[in-house]
């Protein structure tokens, strides 16, 4: 009887082994489907990979639109670097409403960088379809190109400073004395010391440590615990740190001046990585103003909002989106996200290996790469998970955003958000 006691727990130690193994396994090669889209070249022709030749596009779309409507106004706001050898800037262009200035429409894009070549697409999309002069009569439009254009250049998610610009975002001190209590549950897994080595350990078993913490703590905590935003870990990820980062603080003046001008307005921050891939998701903070909410609803009407404290996705500190409207002395701000998913996140494996690829990329960045082979693998695979180069992504983007801007314009005029 004792034999085969021993026998049934070695082979259970041998299936749970074998289980193992298949789930590390599939982890290591894990991507997720494109959508069955065919590749548009029209479409891809508005993505512009790298900084500097992005910037020019839209620098190039804007002295277009600048020549075609009166009073455009076009401002750079220089980014200093301590490396020294980029210029770089964040971009603007104001149109006032040619004729009634009932409601400003806001686009901002690369609040992450690396974010960043499919926002400055959308924004000329936007530009090149759809700023007419039907929209602009009574629609001012300001475009913000590049928020972070270091992590754009650069290719990471965060500023020099290693600040997410999206966690950092706000009109008071208070934000950055904020306390993440789940944060340090996750350090030790999200923050690991020493060169990034894809053969350690650490980072082997980073499936079945993960699976362990989701096991005792439930993913909805542990999601929100790392993704919320921190500000006691300056080389963690999502550090939202100490004050407002220098582009932000210059833009706020002028963001100001302009949004006094509407009784109205509606920003559209761009974004990529979470969320199921190939799809474009409405993923919003819940406001605090029911009629914000109203308002919101009535302009994305039969699309599925992700509000942040749905159980798949999650809700963050110091968002721009939230920022901006808060700027306003008066009138009424609505604040949306368009998050172009790319990683199938809002599953476990996706979520897990997203999160992988971030701890890997930004220890990296804070300590080195074991060596240049993994230091090539891991940036690779950082920027296909927020800048896919699969032609079908791509076109599925230009085509959603299409579609979902067209709508924004159809149902903003008939919004109306009373005090």
């Amino acid at each position: 009887m004792l034999r085969w006691l021993w026998r049934a727990v070695l082979a259970l130690v041998v299936l749970g082994l074998v289980a193992a193994g298949v789930a590390s396994w599939r982890f290591a090669g894990y991507a997720a489907a494109d959508p069955a889209v065919a590749p548009d070249s029209q479409a891809l022709a508005y993505f512009v990979d790298d900084y500097a030749g992005a910037r020019a596009a839209f620098l190039a779309d804007g002295d277009t639109l600048a020549q075609r409507f009166a009073n455009a106004e076009r401002f750079a706001i220089p980014v200093g670097s301590r490396q020294g050898t980029r210029e770089l800037f964040v971009d603007g262009l104001y149109v006032p409403a040619q004729q009634s200035p009932k409601r400003l429409l806001i686009l901002s894009s690369a609040v992450h960088g690396v974010e960043g070549p499919t926002g400055s697409a959308v924004t000329r999309l936007f530009m090149q379809e759809f700023m007419n002069d039907a929209l602009l009569a009574d629609t001012g439009v300001l475009l913000l190109h590049a928020l972070n254009p270091w992590g754009f250049a650069e290719q990471r998610r965060f500023t020099e400073n290693n600040v997410d610009l999206n966690r950092n975002a706000a009109t008071t001190e208070a934000l950055y004395q904020t306390q993440n209590a789940g944060y340090p549950v996750v350090d030790p897994l999200i923050n690991p010391g020493g060169p990034a080595d894809l053969g350690a350990w650490q980072h082997r078993l980073f499936l079945l440590r993960s699976v362990a913490q989701i096991a005792r703590h439930g993913m909805p905590v542990l999601r929100q615990a790392v993704l919320q935003g921190q500000y006691e870990v300056p080389r963690g990820i999502y550090y939202g740190g100490k004050a407002l980062e220098p582009q932000l603080a210059a833009l706020a003046p002028r963001l100001a001046t302009i949004l006094e001008q509407y009784p109205l307005s509606m920003g559209i921050d761009l974004h990529t990585g979470y969320g199921a891939r190939g799809q474009l998701h409405v993923f919003l903070n819940p406001p605090e103003n029911p009629r914000v909410r109203e308002g919101l609803e009535a302009v994305f009407a039969g699309q599925n909002i992700d509000w942040g404290s749905g159980a798949d996705f999650y809700t963050v500190t110091g968002d721009v989106a939230g920022w901006i409207g808060a700027l306003r002395k008066s009138g009424a701000h609505l604040p949306a996200v368009f998050e172009y998913g790319t990683m199938d996140s809002q599953a476990t494996l996706g979520a897990v290996k997203s999160l992988h690829i971030t701890v890997l990329e930004n220890q990296g960045a804070q300590h080195g790469y074991a060596s240049a082979t993994d230091e090539a693998r891991i940036k690779h695979d950082y920027r296909e998970m927020f800048n896919p180069s699969s032609a079908a992504w791509r076109t599925k983007v230009i085509h959603d955003s299409r579609a979902m801007l067209g709508q924004v314009l159809a149902q903003l005029p008939q919004v109306s958000v009373g005090p």
